[in-house]
């Protein structure tokens, strides 16, 4: 197999996606290495590698590593990871779209080939390059995670609901905060079912002693034993997306047994989806992901009610 160099815009970043997948292929590749879009792409042409992956889009330096990549003759692999997304392209002002996108677009024909993380991504990318493109092909994230176990590991109750044994469930947003994650409206759906206390956004404490009602906390940039403290914590992992072209953290969550809420804003789980409930809930995975078609597409309202009926699904 040639030696591969993966480019991404910051390793160190621990809410980095991109950063984890590069990671998880370059494993998988052998002799593949992962650096830093920030420190080395200046050296490229010294890489003995014969294949450079440049990870993201719309920055100037991503630019740079493709111009440096293909004047070193080396072939060149873009992954877009969702920023292609319909949702994502309609948030970007028309001067991005006008100066920006004719760029990206050369350096996207310029690729030997293109990287999507699920069959929506490889749509979303054939759209907007209008089929003028080199081949776009689909990797599947989900073969690095074992979703072997179905029972879950937490201290949630087996059976009956997904309450804890003291009656109480602890929620968790586990991710930047960004207009397209739709936390506020999490929130907002949290607010309407009761008893509910609301942790603020940052690092803390894991809190002890919680009994009846809905604990929910909002965590960004946590790595290591730090993050596996708030694993242990969590009983419910919600992701309210609006656009995700793969959402690790949902990966994350199950592995560990976890119960898993997200939207169609992540459709790479659309597949894993085989049991219809009311009130448009689809749950998979023996019963541990619920996935909310419409949400994406849906006003603000209709958000809210399939995210409030989601987590009575569970509390109830």
């Amino acid at each position: 197999m040639s030696k591969i160099l993966h480019i991404v815009p910051g390793t160190s970043d621990v809410a980095n996606g991109m950063a984890v997948v590069a990671r998880f292929l370059a494993k998988e590749q052998g002799d593949a290495e992962v650096v830093d879009l920030n420190h080395k792409t200046h050296k490229i042409h010294e890489k003995d590698a014969e294949e450079v992956w440049v990870h993201g889009m719309w920055l100037p330096k991503e630019w740079a590593a493709c111009w440096k990549t293909l004047r070193a003759g080396k072939r060149l692999v873009r992954m877009t990871h969702g920023s292609l997304s319909p949702v994502y392209l309609k948030m970007q002002s028309p001067w991005m779209k006008r100066i920006v996108g004719p760029v990206e677009k050369y350096f996207l024909r310029k690729a030997s080939r293109i990287v999507a993380t699920c069959e929506a991504e490889k749509e979303w990318i054939e759209a907007y390059m209008g089929g003028r493109c080199s081949a776009v092909e689909v990797t599947d994230i989900k073969r690095f995670f074992d979703f072997g176990h179905v029972e879950q590991v937490g201290t949630c109750r087996e059976g009956e609901s997904g309450r804890r044994v003291d009656g109480g469930l602890h929620v968790l947003y586990l991710g930047r905060r960004h207009p397209l994650k739709g936390v506020e409206y999490l929130e907002t759906a949290l607010g309407k079912c009761g008893n509910v206390k609301l942790w603020k956004y940052g690092n803390m404490e894991i809190p002890n002693g919680e009994k009846e009602g809905i604990v929910f906390r909002v965590e960004s940039e946590v790595c290591g034993e730090e993050k596996e403290k708030i694993w242990d914590w969590c009983d419910v992992l919600v992701l309210p997306t609006l656009s995700e072209n793969f959402g690790l953290v949902v990966a994350e969550a199950l592995e560990r047994g976890k119960r898993v809420i997200t939207t169609d804003g992540a459709p790479a789980w659309n597949h894993e989806i085989h049991e219809t409930h009311e009130k448009g809930v689809w749950c998979g995975y023996g019963g541990r992901l619920i996935y909310l078609k419409g949400y994406r597409d849906g006003n603000p309202e209709f958000r809210v009610e399939l995210l409030k009926g989601a987590i009575l699904t569970i509390v109830e």
